[in-house]
C-alpha cells in the first residue's frame, strides 16, 4: 500500500528446501489465504502468543506493521523510535524488534521489526517484502494459497503468459506498464508500484498524470473525489481506460477502471526516482502469478 512506506531490514531466518538438479521446484510450505476487497490475507502467530491474527500480504510495503493496541495487548518490545514517509509527509511511530512471526506450524521469520501505527484498517497488521526477501512466492488465486519456495535452485514456470523485470527501488517493487486511456494513440509507458494490498486496478499518480497531460488526453471521467494523508487532500478522477497492458502486451485489460490524481502544485523534486503509479490487487488476482525478487522477475501465467 503506496501510503505506508517504512525501511526495516531485519534478519530472517528460515529452512527451505533446496531441490538438487533436475528436480522441479518443491513448495518450503503453503500458506491458505482469505481474499477479499482488501486484498490477500494471511493468518499468522506472534512470538509466543497463540492467537491468530490476520495481516495483510501488502507487496506496496517493505516492512511488517501492526496496529498499536493489538502490538500493546501482545507486548511486544520497541525498542525505539523512527521516522517514515507516508503519503503528504513523514511520521515518528515506534519499532518492536525481535519478533518471531509464525507463518505456519513449521515456518517462521525470526528477528523481525515490526512497526507500529496507531490504527491499520480492517486487519491486525501487514507483512511486506520481508516475506519476499526470504522466499519465492507464487499466488494461487484458484486455491486461494500462497506457494513459497526457497530461491536456491529455483526454476521459474516453462512457459508463463508473461515475464516481468523487476526494478527495485527504496525496497518497493517496479514493474513496466502501458496505459492507453482512450484508444487514440499508442498509449504511456510508466513504471507502476506492485501493490497486493491496494484495493484498486490501477492509480496513475499526479506527476504522471500532469507530464503526459492525461487529463487532457480526452479520458471521460465518471466520477471525482480526492484522497486524503496527513490533513493534506489531493484531488482525484475516475474512470475506465481503454487498456491497460503489461508485458509487451500479454497481459492486458480493455476498458479497466483507473484513477487519475490531479495536479498538487508540489512537482516531485528533480532526479527524485518515484513510481508513474500503483497496479492494485483488482488487476493482479485476474492471474496467478510468482514474484521471484533473487531473479528480479515477476511470472504471470496463462
Amino acid at each position: 500500500m503506496y501510503p505506508i512506506k517504512f525501511l526495516l531490514l531485519p534478519l530472517i531466518l528460515a529452512f527451505p528446501h533446496t531441490p538438487a538438479a533436475g528436480e522441479n521446484p518443491v513448495p518450503a510450505g503453503i500458506l491458505p489465504f482469505q481474499q477479499s476487497a482488501k486484498g490477500v490475507a494471511l493468518k499468522i502467530k506472534l512470538n509466543d502468543s497463540d492467537r491468530p491474527l490476520t495481516f495483510l500480504f501488502d507487496t506496496g510495503a517493505d516492512g511488517m506493521a501492526i496496529r498499536k493496541a493489538l502490538a500493546d495487548s501482545l507486548r511486544l518490545p520497541v525498542s525505539h523510535a523512527q521516522e517514515v514517509n507516508i503519503v503528504g509527509g513523514k511520521k515518528t511511530i515506534s519499532i518492536s524488534t525481535g519478533n518471531t512471526v509464525h507463518l505456519s506450524d513449521s515456518l517462521q521469520l525470526e528477528g523481525q521489526h515490526i512497526a507500529i501505527f496507531d490504527r491499520i484498517a480492517d486487519v491486525d497488521g501487514i507483512i511486506g517484502l520481508n516475506l519476499l526477501r526470504e522466499y519465492v512466492v507464487r499466488f494461487d488465486f484458484g486455491n486461494r494459497q500462497l506457494q513459497l519456495y526457497a530461491p536456491e535452485g529455483y526454476t521459474p514456470p516453462a512457459d508463463p503468459a508473461t515475464t516481468l523485470p523487476v526494478t527495485l527501488h527504496g525496497n518497493l517493487i517496479y514493474i513496466a506498464g502501458l496505459l492507453d486511456l482512450t484508444g487514440k494513440g499508442s498509449g504511456v509507458e510508466g513504471r507502476f508500484l506492485l501493490d497486493t494490498g491496494a484495493n484498486y486496478h490501477l492509480i496513475a499518480f499526479s506527476d504522471f498524470v500532469r507530464r503526459n497531460r492525461l487529463l487532457l488526453s480526452g479520458f471521460k471521467p465518471e466520477g471525482t473525489g480526492s484522497t486524503v494523508s496527513m490533513g493534506h487532500a489531493t484531488p482525484v478522477y475516475h474512470g475506465k481506460a481503454h487498456r491497460f497492458s503489461v508485458g509487451d502486451a500479454a497481459v492486458s485489460m480493455d476498458e479497466m477502471p483507473v484513477t487519475l490524481q490531479a495536479s498538487t502544485g508540489n512537482p516531485a523534486t528533480p532526479g527524485e526516482d518515484l513510481p508513474d503509479g500503483s497496479v492494485g490487487i483488482r488487476f493482479l488476482s485476474r492471474h496467478n502469478f510468482t514474484i521471484c525478487l533473487h531473479c528480479r522477475e515477476v511470472y504471470i501465467e496463462k
